[in-house]
């Protein structure tokens, strides 16, 4: 009873049951014991320099196995402790992440802040039949969140939860890919039936969208648009420069070597690490290339050792650069590069920039039309560098040039590496004018349309001052008659 009051209190409302989180994989505890494996051939190793001309050979053999699987029972309790103190929760309103041992960590993930789920297959993973589900989240560098490591069916049971959860979160990124048609379909379907029920929401006494549910399109029932044959990449990759370079140092090297013995040992190790460094990044990272429409993007997957399965957002892509190899325009290829706005530091890592692998110059445009629908870089007027600017540039003045039509604007530039970038107007953030004293004599000048930090740089070098002004202040109002169109104004 409440002091100076006759009525009685209020019974003790029940404590809300604590969440309980679910676990990953159980052999999640042993992907990444070939890290530990890895550390202890390397101790041996360096045991053995030190000390082991002493020790027979016998020895040898016990001490390395000892230190070897001292490191990998070492691993195992590691990665068993790390998967046991490990959960996620997945509720009305977010996905958590909870770990640590000792310092615990918990990452949170709202569902309306997913532009993209995607799953890899890691080689290590691939094993033992897992896989791993990455989130990524709007803005910033850190915005990936990782869940290590599940089974192919769950990974793609909750990718596709979070998705439609997404969708129903308000996730701007999710519903501007969701196809009108299936968006206006309302509570029914293709073929008119009733929509499946929402996977998320209503059920879990959270905040759900008041709108008719909606099923996101699964990604796997959208066919590819395009796939990159692997002889593509073989020859590709032979006949660029990264890879001849090392190829032509080492044939120099076996024929010195043969001239002076040694010299070759120690040239042809780092040569040998450059050579297979650009057939792993070119040919065993790219295997398979396969291009997708996705609901929130289109989908790569790649990949031959490590499966990779990737998302470029449509409305995170800020730019494109097309290059072309001068060893590839004979073959007529190309290769794409998009900047990803917010994309994660490890993309050059993943390859998450790379858009086109390989690639012919009518399937790169289909591909950027895919992105950005009335973009026809090839069609763009160009203005070209003058003659006279020949002094910055003896070869290299006749492949500038720069222009810009309704929807886009356009640079390019390099003979030995030529590239093409093309900036979107709604994209540009800033426009810069540069002309230096040599330039100033000459009457020609730099334009560069400043977009966020990737591949791209859309710079029109050494082109005439007339004709820079004339792009610098078009480029400027039509940037900003498109942000007004999207209203970003």
């Amino acid at each position: 009873m409440a002091p100076g009051s006759d009525q009685p209190l209020p019974p003790p409302s029940p404590e809300p049951a604590a969440a309980v989180g679910q676990r990953t994989h159980p052999a999640s505890a042993l992907v990444r014991v070939w890290l530990w494996v890895a550390a202890g051939l390397f101790a041996f190793g360096r045991d053995l320099v030190e000390g082991g001309e002493s020790r027979s050979l016998l020895s040898m053999l016990w001490i390395g196995l000892a230190i070897v699987g001292a490191a990998a029972l070492l691993g195992v309790a590691f990665g068993y402790l790390s998967w046991r103190f490990t959960r996620y929760f997945i509720d009305g309103r977010e996905i958590r992440i909870e770990r640590g041992i000792l310092t615990r960590s918990s990452r949170r993930a709202p569902y309306e802040r997913i532009q993209a789920v995607d799953i890899a297959e890691p080689f290590a993973a691939r094993i033992f039949r897992l896989c791993e589900l990455r989130i990524e989240l709007a803005g910033g560098d850190d915005s990936r969140v990782a869940l290590q490591y599940l089974r192919q069916s769950e990974a793609d049971r909750l990718r596709h939860l979070l998705l439609q959860r997404a969708y129903e979160a308000g996730s701007q990124a999710v519903r501007d890919a969701v196809p009108a048609s299936v968006a206006g379909a309302g509570a029914t379907d293709a073929l008119g039936r009733a929509a499946a029920p929402s996977l998320g929401g209503a059920d879990d006494g959270t905040a759900a969208s008041t709108e008719a549910p909606i099923t996101v399109p699964h990604l796997d029932l959208s066919p590819p648009i395009l796939v990159v044959p692997p002889l593509r990449l073989v020859v590709a990759t032979v006949v660029s420069a990264e890879f001849l370079a090392p190829a032509l140092f080492l044939t120099a090297l076996v024929v010195g070597g043969v001239v002076f013995p040694g010299v070759i040992v120690f040239g042809v190790v780092p040569l040998l690490l450059w050579a297979g460094q650009v057939i792993m990044s070119r040919v065993v990272a790219q295997w398979s290339f396969t291009l997708r429409r996705a609901p929130t993007g289109l989908h790569v997957t790649r990949g031959l050792l490590s499966r990779i399965a990737q998302t470029i957002p449509y409305d995170r892509v800020q730019a494109v650069v097309v290059r072309q190899a001068a060893l590839w325009r004979p073959l007529h290829l190309e290769r794409a590069e998009v900047t990803v706005a917010g994309g994660s530091n490890d993309s050059d890592e993943s390859g998450s920039a790379t858009l086109l692998p390989v690639a012919t110059p009518d399937e790169v445009r289909m591909v950027l039309g895919e992105l950005f629908t009335d973009v026809d870089h090839v069609r763009i007027p160009r203005v070209r560098a003058p003659r006279r600017s020949a002094v910055f540039a003896p070869v290299g003045w006749r492949f500038r040039s720069a222009g810009s039509d309704a929807h886009a604007f356009v640079t390019e530039s390099g003979w030995i590496m030529h590239r093409t970038d093309v900036v979107p107007h709604a994209k540009t953030q800033s426009v810069v004018i540069k002309q230096g004293p040599l330039q100033r004599l000459r009457g020609v000048a730099d334009i560069v349309v400043h977009t966020p930090d990737g591949p791209v740089a859309a710079h029109g070098y050494s082109l005439d001052a007339a004709d820079v002004r004339a792009l610098a202040t078009a480029q400027l109002t039509l940037a900003r008659q498109a942000r007004e169109e999207r209203g970003e104004s």
